[in-house]
Formats: C-alpha cells, sequence, structure tokens
C-alpha cells in the first residue's frame, strides 16, 4: 500500500490487492534422468499455473511466477520440446507474457516491452477507498491523455510516453488524487470520499468538487447525489428536488412522473437505474422521488446530442448508477420523516460481493381534503380565478430494490439488480357551483417492474467488455367518471364514464466494448436486440371499447470514436444503426462531439446528432382540452416512427471556486403522434412536428466550505399538428419561456442550512383543441431547510427540518388536471394543487 503524503490518499495497486506468492521449486531426479530427454507436455484447456507445476514435478525445472495472474490463462497442447526455452517459448507466445532465466530459475513477468506503434497500455478500476464501491464516469489525465472511467468505474488507454506515469484522478464528491502508476492491466485506486455515512471526511490542502459538475461534455452534467440530502425534503425525494433545480430540467408544473429535459415531450426523455428504464410509476405525490436517494451512486443527464453508445430516445437521458454494496461489513439506513418510512440494509458476502435490500413506504394519506383546485375557463377568455372544493383523496406508495453484486477473483466485476413500486390514486369530488351540481370520481393504479444482469470483463489484451440482460415494464389502468347536473332544471349536462389500461414491457441484450486503439485513439463498440410490446385498451360511454396491441424487435449497433488531435482539442465522431425487424428498414444516426479546450479555464463544446425512438408515449385531446399519455409501438402506419435532430453548443469557464456555464441547443422533433377527440369520442390521428430551442445558463461559486448556485433557462417549444385552424405553429403544452432557480448551501459543521428558489413563467397546458393558451399560471416555491449531524458510537445520525413553499404560493400541478363542462361557453379545471406550505421533519440513521 503506498500513500502520498500530499494528498493524504492511498493507491492499491493490484500486486498488493491480490494473494501473490513464489513458487521455487527443486526436484531430485533419478539419476538417469536428466534435461538432455524430450519435455512432453499435454493439457486440455489448464490453467498455465498447473501446466508449470506439473513440468517442475516431472522435469525438475525451477520456476517464479505470479500464481494467480498465470491462473487466468489455460493452455491446450500435446507436444514434445528439445529444451525448457523452446517449451517456455511456445507456453506464453499466445499470453502477455515474458520469461527470463535468473541462475537456475526460469522467472515469468507479466510482458512490459510495447509495441512502437501501439504505446504501453495501462488500464485498471477506480473505487471507493472505504466502501469499495465502484466509481463510474471518473476523470483520468495521465500525462497528456485523458479519460473517463466506465459506470464500472473501469478505464483503459494506450500512452506513447515512456513509464511511469502520474495519473491525476477527480470524481464528484471525492478527494483528487495524483500518484505514480506503471504500465499494465488490474490496477485498483481507491479515492477518498468527502462524505462517508453521514460523517464529514476534511482532508486539509486537497479541494473537492461538491454538487455538480457541466461543461466538460455538451449537454452532460454530472450530480454529486450526496449533495441532494442537504436540500431542503424529507429525504425520499432529495434525488427529484436535486434534478429539479438544475438548468434545463422542468421544475414549474412539478412533473413527478417525467422528465422534461429542454421542452420535450412526455416519454421522450428516459430515465435509466442501473440499465433498465424505469417507465413510471405516476408517482402523484413530489415528497417521493422515482428512485430510492439510498440505491444511488452516480447521476449523469444527458440534456442533447448525446454519443452514438446511447439510443432508443430523441429526447434526453438521465442515468442513475446504483451502489454495489459494502464488502467489508454489514450496514443498515433507516429514515423515517411525516410521511414516509423507508430504509436499507446491506449484507457482505465472503469479501467478494454484497446483498443491499432496500424499500420505501407511505404509511398514511398524504392529502387532505381540500387539496383540489377548480377553474372556470372561457372559450376566447381568460381563466377565473382558482377556488377550492371539498375532494376526498387517497393516495398509497411503495417500491422496493434488491441487488447482488460483486466480483470474480480475477476482478471482474457483476450485479443483479431488481426493482418493483408502485402507487395508487384516487379522489371523490362531489360539490355544487353556482347551480351546477359536479361529480368527479377517479382512480388510477400503476406499477413497475425492473431489472437488469450485468457481468463485465476486461481481456488480457486490455479491452473491456459489458454485458447486459435487462427486463422492464409498466402497467397501468385509469378510471373516470364524469358528470355534471343542472341542480335547478333537474337535467344531466354531461356524463362521461372511461377506463384506460396502457402496459408496456421491454427487453434489452446488448454489449459494449471499451478498445484501447493508441495514444490518440480510443473505441467503444456495441451491438444489441431490443424487444418492446405495449397493450392499449380504452372503454367508454361514448365510443365504446377499442384494443390496441403491438410488439417489435430490433438490432442496434454503434461504433464511436474518441480522438484527442491534441491535449486540448478531442472529436468525437460516432454512427449508431437501428435495424427494427418487422419494418424491414434501417435508420443510420450519424453522431458528433468536439470538445476544445482553449485555455486552462475555458473549455468549448458543440454537438450535433440524429435520433430516432421506436415506442412512443402517444398524447389524447378530448374537446375539452384533457389530456391523456399512453406508451404504443411504432409501427409506421398508425404510429410513425419519432426522428430528430441536436444541435447544442456552449462554453464554460471555471477560476477556482467559480464557474461559469453557457449552452445553448436547437432541436427538431419529427412524426409526433396525437389522437384527437373532435367529434364525440371518435378519435382521429394526426401526425406533428416541433421546434424547440433556448439556452441555459449557470453560474456558481463554492467560498470555503459552502457554495451557491443560480441558473437560467430560456427556452420555446412550438408545434404544429393538421388539426390546426391555421398552418401556424403553435406553443406546446410544456412550453415555458423562463425559468429561474437558486440554491445555497451554507456548512456550519454539525449544522448544515440549505435554501432553494424557483420561478416559472407559466405553462401552456391550458389550451383547446381550437383555442391556443394564451393564459399562463407562473410558478414560484421557496424552500429552506436546517439538518443536525451527529453521531453516538457506531451510530450516525442525521436531523433535519424542512418548510417546503415557505411563502405558500398556489401553484398548478398540471399532471392531474382534468375539465369537464359546466353547461354554458366554459369549462371546469379540476386540478390537485402542488405542494403548499409544507414543514416537514425527518430522521436518518447509519448503522
Amino acid at each position: 500500500m503506498n500513500r502520498s503524503p500530499a494528498r493524504n490518499t492511498i493507491f492499491i495497486p493490484l500486486r498488493v490487492i491480490s494473494k501473490t506468492f513464489t513458487l521455487l521449486l527443486f526436484i531430485v531426479l533419478w539419476q538417469n534422468q536428466g534435461f538432455g530427454q524430450n519435455i512432453r507436455i499435454e493439457a486440455d484447456s489448464l490453467p498455465l499455473n498447473d501446466v508449470l507445476i506439473r513440468m517442475a514435478g516431472q522435469y525438475g525445472i525451477q520456476f517464479s511466477f505470479d500464481d494467480r495472474l498465470l491462473s487466468e490463462y489455460t493452455v491446450t497442447a500435446d507436444r514434445s520440446f528439445e529444451t525448457p526455452e523452446k517449451a517456455m517459448t511456445f507456453l506464453l507466445a499466445p499470453f502477455p507474457l515474458d520469461f527470463h532465466k535468473s541462475g537456475e530459475v526460469y522467472v515469468i513477468v507479466r510482458q512490459q516491452e510495447r509495441d512502437r506503434e501501439m504505446g504501453y497500455l495501462l488500464s485498471g478500476r477506480i473505487v471507493d477507498l472505504r466502501s469499495g464501491e465502484s466509481l463510474p464516469y471518473t476523470h483520468l489525465m495521465a500525462g497528456r491523455q485523458g479519460s473517463i472511467t466506465d459506470f464500472t468505474g473501469h478505464f483503459s488507454f494506450t500512452s506513447p510516453d515512456e513509464p511511469p506515469y502520474l495519473l491525476s484522478i477527480s470524481h464528484l464528491g471525492y478527494y483528487p488524487l495524483d500518484t505514480l502508476l506503471q504500465p499494465g492491466t488490474g490496477h485498483v485506486i481507491g479515492l477518498e470520499p468527502s462524505v462517508y455515512k453521514l460523517e464529514e471526511i476534511t482532508i486539509e490542502g486537497s479541494p473537492v468538487v461538491r454538487s455538480g459538475q457541466v461543461g466538460e461534455e455538451a449537454g452532460v452534467m454530472r450530480l454529486n447525489h450526496q449533495i441532494a440530502y442537504r436540500l431542503p425534503g424529507n429525504g425520499d425525494d432529495a434525488l427529484f428536488n436535486f434534478l429539479r433545480l438544475q438548468p434545463g430540467i422542468l421544475a414549474a408544473g412539478e412533473q413527478s412522473s417525467e422528465m422534461i429535459i429542454w421542452g420535450g415531450y412526455p416519454g421522450q426523455s428516459q430515465l435509466l437505474f442501473d440499465g433498465f428504464t424505469i417507465f413510471g410509476p405516476k408517482n402523484f405525490n413530489d415528497n417521493i422521488s422515482f428512485v430510492n436517494p439510498y440505491m444511488a451512486k452516480d447521476i449523469r443527464v444527458l440534456k442533447g446530442g448525446y454519443p452514438a453508445e446511447y439510443g432508443d430516445r430523441v429526447g434526453g437521458i438521465v442515468e442513475i448508477s446504483g451502489i454495489e454494496g459494502n464488502r467489508s461489513k454489514p450496514s443498515i439506513n433507516l429514515n423515517i420523516n411525516n410521511m414516509t418510512v423507508s430504509g436499507m440494509g446491506g449484507l457482505p458476502i465472503r469479501g467478494k460481493a454484497a446483498v443491499t435490500f432496500a424499500f420505501r413506504h407511505t404509511y398514511y394519506n398524504l392529502y387532505k381534503g381540500r387539496d383540489l383546485g377548480l377553474t372556470s375557463d372561457r372559450e376566447g377568455g381568460n381563466p377565473e380565478k382558482v377556488t377550492d372544493i371539498h375532494a376526498f383523496p387517497d393516495y398509497r406508495f411503495r417500491d422496493a430494490n434488491l441487488k447482488f453484486a460483486g466480483s470474480t477473483h480475477v476482478g471482474n466485476p457483476w450485479y443483479v439488480s431488481l426493482y418493483t413500486g408502485g402507487d395508487r390514486f384516487s379522489y371523490r369530488v362531489d360539490e355544487e357551483r353556482n347551480v351546477i351540481r359536479i361529480r368527479q370520481e377517479m382512480s388510477e393504479n400503476s406499477g413497475q417492474l425492473g431489472g437488469t444482469a450485468f457481468y463485465g470483463k476486461t481481456w488480457k489484451n486490455g479491452v473491456r467488455s459489458n454485458f447486459y440482460l435487462s427486463y422492464s415494464g409498466l402497467d397501468r389502468e385509469v378510471s373516470e367518471r364524469q358528470e355534471t347536473f343542472h341542480s335547478i332544471r333537474q337535467f344531466t349536462i354531461s356524463r362521461r364514464e372511461n377506463l384506460y389500461a396502457n402496459s408496456v414491457s421491454e427487453l434489452n441484450l446488448r454489449s459494449t466494448n471499451h478498445i484501447s486503439l493508441s495514444g490518440k485513439h480510443r473505441l467503444i463498440t456495441g451491438a444489441g436486440f431490443v424487444y418492446d410490446r405495449t397493450n392499449f385498451l380504452q372503454e367508454s360511454l361514448e365510443a365504446g371499447s377499442s384494443v390496441n396491441q403491438g410488439h417489435t424487435g430490433r438490432v442496434n449497433l454503434f461504433v464511436r470514436d474518441r480522438y484527442d488531435i491534441t491535449p486540448a482539442v478531442s472529436l468525437k465522431p460516432g454512427i449508431r444503426i437501428d435495424f427494427p425487424v418487422d419494418l424491414r428498414r434501417i435508420y443510420i444516426q450519424p453522431r458528433l462531439q468536439f470538445s476544445a479546450s482553449i485555455s486552462e479555464s475555458l473549455k468549448f463544446n458543440v454537438a450535433w446528432g440524429v435520433y430516432n425512438q421506436f415506442i412512443t408515449e402517444t398524447s389524447t385531446l378530448d374537446e375539452y382540452g384533457n389530456y391523456r399519455f399512453f406508451w404504443r409501438v411504432c409501427d409506421n402506419e398508425s404510429v410513425p416512427v419519432m426522428s430528430a435532430q441536436h444541435y447544442v453548443g456552449g462554453l464554460v469557464f471555471r477560476n477556482g471556486g467559480f464557474t461559469f456555464s453557457m449552452e445553448s441547443f436547437f432541436k427538431t422533433v419529427q412524426d409526433i403522434t396525437r389522437l384527437v377527440d373532435l367529434d364525440g369520442g371518435i378519435l382521429e390521428t394526426y401526425r406533428g412536428r416541433a421546434r424547440i430551442y433556448g439556452m441555459d445558463l449557470l453560474v456558481k461559486q463554492y467560498f470555503g466550505k459552502h457554495e451557491g448556485w443560480v441558473s437560467y433557462t430560456l427556452g420555446r417549444t412550438r408545434e404544429y399538428f393538421p388539426y390546426f385552424s391555421g398552418d401556424d405553429f403553435r406553443d406546446a403544452p410544456q412550453d415555458q419561456r423562463h425559468e429561474v432557480k437558486g440554491a445555497l448551501l451554507v456548512d456550519m459543521k454539525p449544522f448544515y442550512f440549505s435554501v432553494n428558489y424557483v420561478y416559472g413563467s407559466g405553462l401552456a397546458y391550458l389550451a383547446t383543441t381550437s383555442v391556443e393558451s394564451t393564459e399562463r399560471y407562473p410558478y414560484s416555491r421557496l424552500d429552506a431547510a436546517l439538518i443536525y449531524r451527529t453521531g453516538i458510537r457506531k451510530v450516525r445520525m442525521e436531523a433535519g427540518i424542512s418548510v417546503l413553499n415557505i411563502l405558500n404560493r398556489e401553484n398548478i400541478k398540471y399532471a392531474n388536471l382534468v375539465r369537464i363542462p359546466d353547461g354554458t361557453f366554459s369549462t371546469l379545471s379540476i386540478h390537485a394543487e402542488a405542494v403548499p406550505f409544507t414543514p416537514t421533519l425527518y430522521l436518518n440513521l447509519a448503522f
């Protein structure tokens, strides 16, 4: 174990971690035996170390070697050799091994001599020094060569420079490390975390990047999930609260079940957890994130212009890597607040693996009897003031994670990650407004399943291969009954009964390969097969019932090269090819990313790409302006394959603890499907297109142990469908012109204070089939939190109080908005109020 005094960090090479021993055997042969006789080797897929032990026993040859290293290679042979040297040359030829003779001993070592064209190979893995967790997307610099680890924390690159190499390593929330490495594979390097099990760790003179990282690539953000716990909330909503404060991710309207990134539509962005898609659940409650924060290790947001290894979406991607568990000792975490209870437990298995279980559950009804608002919308006029009506809601949410993770005896990682979750929401309204009696009943049940089996392999030539088998499925059922009744004239104005049932499932088999071609070229290739299936059922009084089923399988291939033109300039050309088997058509999607460091403080990034999506969350729109969304397979008949182009460009300036980032985007989306009810329940299908453009600004400052940031998003989403009354584009439902966000985190150990604010200029959601929305409700929310951390022996404790929506602004939660006619020329809008003034308490324990 080597310790760098300047950084107080630890470098752990494989030769220390692996059990290394030297085998020195000398057998005295019978007097009539000697080296003059032929050496016979008979082996059928035997480990190389066993073959050499046999040779030592039979012929009295002395060897010195790393037993674990040689056990990785297998030998098949049936032949004789005149001398030990010839036998050794034959045995070692297929492997990166060499030998020399020291006295009477043949010493076998890893091959260090390099190919003059290719350079020296350097590969290994970056881990958390305390827990052993791998650290995905860690940044490394070796001399003039830069690299980023994959999501398993592995790195591999070739350097033309002479060894040893000074490796500079940095990861969000960890202290940076500088260390010397020799060429070879299997290096394991540990980084010191700044926070471990609610405990602050301080290394003097070592700065740490805390909340997030922007500007390394076009359209990409890295977020430190540990910071999420310091933001206002109750702990269960930490990831959602953290994401909604980032530029480009919509916060207004509190879209807790959808990630609206850079003005995209529902279903166009993808949430990945441990390699499988999370389609839902609906999650009506903003106090619960879609992923259990206990299970999160790394958050990566790709807002647009992402490279060829990502596909199947025309919007953005949020990629969350799950923890692997503590392999050294058992652990327990428990969170209790005034809304939910959650926990996580981990158990090591023989130091090579760990099993982790986590759960969340609401333990009482989260909604009060007056959580719904009522708005009257007159056609061609402005909406009236929101008024409250009595409702009787019921809500339940629960989910669970189970993960087995470990590594083989040669360090290859594997895991099996499983997830199940669901929620149930319903409410009843029975109230009279003026002379109109309103009856509304709505219930929604949704359930999500997901899982991934993963295995990673580092080959003897340094190539890293990752293999995945993942499944994800969502079942959702919505029923609603609406009736408006004139209490004086005693007649029914309108009556509706609808049932919607929708399911989507996806099976994904894929592999990726990371190949270091030379000091300037690093290649990623991959192939996969995806099978999607959707079912949709609609029953209504007006139109009867309709059923739609679809399925499709598609093969995909991709290749992406990183070419370092100079140490400061890199180019990432790539191409992705999808072949849907049923459509018998090839979709070619070129991608390009370019980055240039103009100086040590200033970096410029651009990206462009073509993207296709083969399953879509289709929208339905009735004559009152109610939107419903359901998943369908794109068959190029009733539902076309969506296509998009992304153009992204930006600058980032860093100086000490100051960061300024500016990023602009322009996206075009073709073949958006919408089903529109223009005539008494008969749905007509229309194909539309959209133009999305805008920019993000971010200013962030670290001052001592504290930090703060302000972001601003200027955006516009315009759409066109043939059912519009004219040929002009309209603002899309999710269109919002301005959104401003800010956060301040103050560290007064053991107390931590944070405050954040979001302002949105309002969404265009209130448009109908015939009228474009002209009135928008601005969104405004101020939150604050105070946290106290302490420890008693081996128990770490964190207690927090948060106040959400301190100013008690009335904000609309558009995901729950329902419109019904009132018998005149207007409609009544029933909606759940977004988070009101809400104090929350929570207690977090770690054992």
